[in-house]
């Protein structure tokens, strides 16, 4: 705050050996201009770090956690923690498997889950660089004195003995930001996403607390949603069902390996799918060649020049289409005319087949046509004796 207005500082970086803060006036404010000699009160706002200080705690637990999994050549590559998220990038010369994913976000979680002490103290730099396993950003200038920051043990225990291979097994890195005092109160970590930004660099997406507790639970009302749609017997409802759920799927903000996992259970569910479909277009073309067969056979018994049926399989084509062929195969001389309806669509599908040695010329179109027409429906084919046509909305 000053005497023009109140603002908000966006970024602060060094210059010559000063502090710069960049700002932007909020509304509201009665001038818009600040001039040489101003005093101005700085005042923290205290609720966004509260939710800055988990991501930036958790980014820290990330660095270590991915070196820890992918190994040594690990390295920061830039970083930005954020009020409602965490963002770090690394190197790494491939994409990182689910299952590594899933390693990382439980090494966290469990640090998480140990209520570790946050430490922070400002030692010279030169007994910092002395600490074993010690992380910094590559090509970045420090001050001198450095503040350290360490999970677990406390700053002077890591003086006392540096190079001890016991502080590889904990995060340690130079670093000036804010962060919580114990790991617990970060509360859950979620690693949303893993992708490549540039040749050989990596980002990690993750959300801390509640934002981690709600992806968490919401992958969970997701496999719930699988597990009941596994129990659908019906085709077309299932079929609506996987849709509707990898829509949703693709839109969530879930943990990444999570993510994998789900696509796995819903592939599963179109296999069965698959399988359901194929198992009803047996039981279909069964069921629609049987009533063809019946049919025509009637027909035949009491001298009708042709037959007309119809089959209860809904709008599949190919069990109608079966249906006329394996009539006609038998009965070679009788036009045979097969439909099916969808009672839930209003459509049909018809059916024609007409002998090539039938009378006067008479064409499988010249009766399929006429056939549909009050219908509004419309044919084709004709090859082989064959058509077929579509009616309703």
């Amino acid at each position: 705050e000053g005497p023009s207005g109140s603002f908000a500082v966006n970024n602060v970086q060094v210059f010559a050996g000063y502090v710069l803060h960049i700002c932007s006036f909020l509304e509201g404010s009665d001038s818009r201009a600040l001039s040489v000699g101003d005093e101005v009160k700085c005042k923290v706002d205290y609720a966004r770090r509260a939710l800055i200080a988990p991501n930036h705690t958790c980014t820290h637990m990330l660095n270590f956690a991915l070196r820890k999994v992918l190994g040594d050549h690990v390295d920061q590559k830039g970083s930005i923690v954020l009020p409602e998220k965490l963002r770090f990038d690394f190197s790494h010369g491939k994409p990182v498997q689910p299952e590594d994913l899933r390693r990382i976000e439980d090494i966290v979680n469990q640090q998480i889950k140990d209520g570790l002490e946050v430490h922070a103290q400002e030692i010279k730099l030169a007994d910092a660089k002395r600490i074993n396993g010690l992380r910094a950003v590559f090509g970045e200038i420090y001050p001198d004195p450095v503040r350290v920051v360490s999970i677990g043990p406390k700053v002077e225990d890591l003086l006392a003995n540096p190079e001890s291979k016991q502080w590889l097994s904990i995060s340690t890195e130079l670093c000036g930001g804010t962060h919580i005092s114990n790991t617990r109160d970060a509360a859950a970590f979620a690693l949303i996403s893993e992708e490549g930004i540039a040749k050989g660099v990596r980002r990690i997406t993750a959300v801390t607390a509640e934002c981690a507790s709600q992806a968490i639970k919401l992958a969970q009302l997701i496999e719930t949603d699988i597990n009941e749609a596994s129990k659908l017997l019906d085709g077309a409802t299932l079929e609506k069902k996987i849709g509707s759920i990898k829509n949703t799927l693709d839109a969530a903000a879930i943990p990444a390996a999570r993510k994998a996992d789900l696509r796995g259970n819903i592939s599963k569910l179109e296999d069965q799918l698959r399988k359901a479909k194929k198992k009803m277009g047996e039981e279909n073309i069964q069921k629609a060649v049987k009533t063809a067969m019946d049919a025509a056979e009637a027909a035949v018994s009491q001298g009708k020049p042709f037959c007309v049926t119809r089959a209860d399989v809904g709008l599949d084509t190919t069990a109608v289409r079966e249906a006329v062929v394996k009539a006609m195969n038998r009965f070679k001389s009788l036009p045979v005319m097969v439909f099916s309806i969808d009672e839930s669509s209003n459509k049909a599908v018809v059916y024609a087949g007409v002998p090539p040695d039938a009378p006067n010329g008479f064409k499988v179109l010249d009766w399929l046509t006429p056939s549909i027409a009050p219908l509004k429906g419309r044919g084709g084919g004709g090859k082989n004796g064959l058509a077929q046509g579509q009616a309703g909305k």
